[in-house]
């Protein structure tokens, strides 16, 4: 069993890979069950496994997000956590989809994922490669825009404290997003709480020029 899966050099496997590499025994099912009750393999959701702890091979939490539930792309607070925006590190691996609203409670962690219609979904979305898998995440201005667009926000007055106190992110770095890129989500999207956002950060930037 050990040198079946210690030649293995993927990261991720699905139950008919399982199967297809289990063929010489009797019931390759049976011994998928039993690798994963003894701790060989790691069960994330059906028909998804990693190789466990004893075997210390690498894995990518944002590769597997896409794997569980797609299409996807990772987006609002732990996109801005990626990009360097929230100072926090966020465990919960956060995103968008244009299927209804799902979430995973994992043994590698928790991910959920929103529902964005399509349209809104697909501008911002940037596309990673690894050597441990591609996934699709959000651009920075996408994922303040989801987080905002996701949020009870109402009234333009509660955007900025929102940004810099409750998210915590720099103002300098509120001042060099796109403004274009905003813009075109601002008019996609057409929700008041998504325009409030592009006129408050159309202000700072406004306010880094007279600096």
């Amino acid at each position: 069993m050990e040198s079946i899966l210690f030649q293995e050099k993927l990261p991720y496997f699905t139950t008919p890979y399982l199967m297809s590499l289990f063929a010489d025994y009797k019931y390759p099912r049976n011994k998928i069950k039993h690798s994963t009750k003894s701790g060989d393999l790691i069960h994330i959701k059906q028909g998804l496994y990693i190789l466990g702890q004893n075997y210390n091979r690498k894995y990518s939490r944002e590769v597997i997000s896409g794997m569980l539930y797609g299409p996807s792309a990772i987006s609002t607070e732990y996109a801005l956590s990626f990009h360097g925006f929230i100072p926090e590190r966020v465990e919960k691996i956060t995103s968008i989809c244009f299927k209804r609203d799902k979430s995973f409670n994992t043994p590698i962690g928790l991910f959920s994922y929103k529902y964005l219609p399509l349209e809104k979904y697909i501008i911002g979305i940037q596309y990673h490669q690894t050597e441990l898998g591609n996934y699709f995440i959000a651009s920075p201005e996408k994922a303040l825009c989801d987080k905002i667009y996701f949020s009870s926000i109402n009234l333009k007055s509660e955007i900025l404290d929102y940004l810099l106190e409750e998210l915590r992110i720099d103002r300098i770095q509120l001042q060099n997003l796109d403004i274009n890129l905003l813009t075109k989500l601002s008019e996609i999207y057409k929700r008041k709480n998504t325009a409030y956002l592009l006129q408050t950060l159309t202000s700072l930037q406004a306010e880094k020029k007279d600096c």
